[in-house]
């Protein structure tokens, strides 16, 4: 391609890794981005304003992507092409989290602004795998560091007809209790879909099943099928504000125009669909200029639904409706489409206060349901 599309970086980033010469490691710079600087740990790049991508470090003689500095500036060199890149510093709660080594630590990240939490179902007793409190406190660092500004809960796939949100509510009740945030839920559809209503009502303000399986993997694919997951986003956009039920897509070796229906039945469903983009996904399937058709017929999938795109934020590993420019326009024009609610204080009250009332309603209504039908 003549033009280094900053899209186009990222995918070959994510898909062959880093190399940051040891020599470099000693700069301000680059020792605020790394941990332990070993091969295996990711770094997290921003190639433009809101464009950021977290490579995995290769070892310091590995050919592909690789960091040089010239003249006091930070350079990537790829085949891609080369560019200025400035890395984004680990936060220093973070920093003192990873080592630490402890269940927490082993179990969180940053994904731009947006603070993850991976949990599991333990036992019967409707345990999570970390305790709430330990959690708070974790989240309360993120949030007084001003390292994040919204929280996703990810739940691992459960036996629990409910998908394990007997477990969640009582966290989301408390962070929403303790923090003026938003939080996402992201996991497998409960088996009752009537459970959404309650996930809602619980405090969650974001909710994505992922039709490509949970984490990508090939194992929760096979646990859960696209049409019952279909079903359950599909009821999840009545529930739910516009823009907020998303889910996660994997390109794979296959039909485009397969693909490309897939994105409109979501987007005519009010579902925003998100690309992942995979390390191990140098295939066919998964070329960039494949990736830069999806992007554009996504954009007009999302302008024909009329589909607010508010609630998303810049992330590591997708393409989003949010960021299709940065893969199909000139890298110098390339901008977000919206501005993020989270980006101002202002329009985050706001729709704080929007999301508040909606759910009241939402609640009363759901109540005023059941009480008509005896139950």
């Amino acid at each position: 391609m003549d033009k280094k599309y900053f899209g186009q970086i990222k995918l070959g980033l994510i898909q062959r890794g880093l190399t940051v010469p040891t020599m470099l490691h000693g700069l301000s710079e680059v020792s605020r981005g790394l941990c332990s600087g070993e091969p295996g740990e990711e770094i997290t790049l921003a190639l433009a304003e809101d464009f950021i991508v977290k490579a995995t470090l290769n070892p310091p003689n590995k050919d592909g992507p690789k960091l040089i500095s010239q003249q006091d500036q930070l350079s990537l060199f790829m085949e891609e092409g080369e560019t200025d890149v400035s890395i984004i510093p680990v936060p220093e709660f973070l920093k003192q989290q990873l080592t630490k080594r402890t269940p927490v630590s082993k179990n969180i990240c940053l994904d731009g602004y947006c603070f993850n939490v991976f949990l599991r179902a333990m036992g019967r007793e409707k345990k999570l795998s970390m305790p709430i409190e330990a959690l708070l406190s974790v989240i309360e660092a993120a949030f007084e560091e001003g390292a994040a500004d919204l929280v996703q809960l990810n739940m691992d796939y459960t036996n629990d007809d409910d998908s394990g949100f007997q477990r969640l509510a009582p966290l989301v009740e408390a962070i929403k209790k303790r923090f003026n945030t938003f939080v996402a839920f992201k996991g497998f559809p409960p088996a009752d879909k009537g459970i959404i209503d309650l996930v809602y009502a619980s405090g969650f303000d974001i909710v994505n099943f992922p039709l490509g399986g949970f984490y990508g993997t090939k194992k929760s694919k096979k646990i859960m099928g696209a049409e019952k997951i279909y079903t359950a986003l599909e009821y999840a956009s009545s529930v739910f504000s516009p823009g907020t039920v998303w889910t996660d897509l994997v390109m794979v070796p296959g039909s485009q125009d397969k693909f490309k229906e897939g994105i409109d039945r979501l987007t005519g469903s009010g579902i925003i669909p998100l690309i992942l983009l995979q390390r191990d996904s140098e295939t066919e399937g998964s070329s960039y200029s494949n990736l830069v058709e999806f992007a554009d017929h996504m954009d007009q999938s999302i302008q024909r639904s009329g589909l607010p795109l508010k609630w998303l934020y810049p992330a590591c590993r997708y393409l989003s409706p949010l960021d299709t420019r940065f893969f199909t326009e000139d890298p110098l024009k390339a901008r977000l489409a919206v501005t993020p609610v989270y980006r101002s204080g202002f329009g985050k009250r706001t729709s704080a206060g929007f999301a508040a009332i909606r759910r009241k309603l939402r609640i009363r209504n759901v109540n005023d349901s059941f009480e008509s039908a005896g139950l």
